[in-house]
C-alpha cells in the first residue's frame, strides 16, 4: 500500500506542475522556445487550471486517504 501512496503522490505532484505550466505559458508569464501555439490562450489557462485541480485531489487522496494508520473500531 505505501508504494500505491508513493506513486500517487509523484503522479499528483507531477500533474500540479503540469497544470502550472500550462497556466502559465496560457497567461504570458513565460515562453518556451519554438512553441507558438499555446502563449496568451485562455483555452490553456483554463485546461492548465483544471489540471492542477485534478493533480491536487491526486496528491491528498493519496496523503489522506490512502495513510498508513487506519483507525478500526472496536
Amino acid at each position: 500500500m505505501e508504494h500505491i501512496r508513493q506513486l500517487f503522490t509523484v503522479v499528483g505532484a507531477l500533474t500540479i506542475l503540469v497544470g502550472i505550466a500550462w497556466v502559465a505559458h496560457g497567461t504570458g508569464a513565460f515562453h518556451l522556445p519554438g512553441t507558438d501555439f499555446m502563449p496568451n490562450e485562455s483555452v490553456w489557462t483554463i485546461n492548465g487550471m483544471l489540471v492542477a485541480v485534478f493533480g491536487l485531489i491526486v496528491f491528498i487522496g493519496a496523503r489522506w486517504f490512502l495513510r498508513r494508520e487506519h483507525k478500526t473500531a472496536n
